[in-house]
């Protein structure tokens, strides 16, 4: 059993890291439960406990649980892993796109002869859903991830058809059509698919 002084210890670590993992000051916190900033120093070097009733205000503003405040055990709470998927979805964009632009520069200034270095944004536009599938795929988001596959298939026979100038390429739109069709139904059959109790909890913490 835990001797009360490993307990205050460990609800100390607790709230020094929830604290931090919230960008809030002692001084913040105190204002935000009306206590003085020494009552949290006090409760983060492990020299008293809060009450109960205000660590479950704690544990209601940093969007956890109370046994998260008293477990050993650390979690991230919900918004920020939605702010976590949010910085890598911009962060691979953005790696999407500045390539796109170097291209663009690049070509515009050693190959000033071809008029087509826009074409570097098309491709863009493929290469960011591609990445989008890859994270919806991961996160488990299955409409996000029907629609950036629809996307994927549409805009790469287009970007090719930009690229080349040669009529019968627009009959790559027509093998688009039996793939998106797939996809539909793929999509219609997962979602009439009763969810296990794994995927009920993991939606829930997406």
């Amino acid at each position: 059993m835990m001797k009360e002084n490993e307990f205050r210890q460990l609800v100390a670590v607790n709230l020094v890291y929830y604290r931090r993992l919230n960008n809030l000051t002692q001084i913040e916190l105190a204002e935000k439960l009306n206590y003085s900033d020494k009552s949290i120093s006090k409760w983060e070097r492990g020299e008293s406990l809060p009450d109960l009733y205000i660590l479950q205000e704690i544990a209601a503003l940093y969007g956890i649980t109370l046994n998260d405040l008293v477990s050993a055990e650390k979690t991230v709470p919900r918004s920020h892993r939605g702010h976590s998927k949010l910085l890598a979805a911009l962060i691979s964009f953005g790696a999407v796109w500045f390539v796109a632009t170097v291209a663009f520069v690049a070509l515009g200034i050693f190959l000033p002869a071809l008029k087509r270095s826009w074409l570097a944004f098309v491709y863009a536009v493929p290469a960011s859903t591609a990445v989008l599938i890859v994270l919806s795929n991961l996160w488990g988001k299955r409409l996000l991830l029907f629609l950036t596959l629809s996307v994927f298939y549409w805009t790469v026979p287009l970007a090719i058809v930009l690229s080349i100038d040669y009529g019968k390429l627009w009959l790559l739109f027509i093998g688009v059509i039996p793939l998106q069709i797939l996809t539909i139904i793929w999509f219609l059959l997962k979602r009439k698919r009763p969810e296990t109790g794994q995927e009920e909890k993991e939606r829930a913490e997406a």
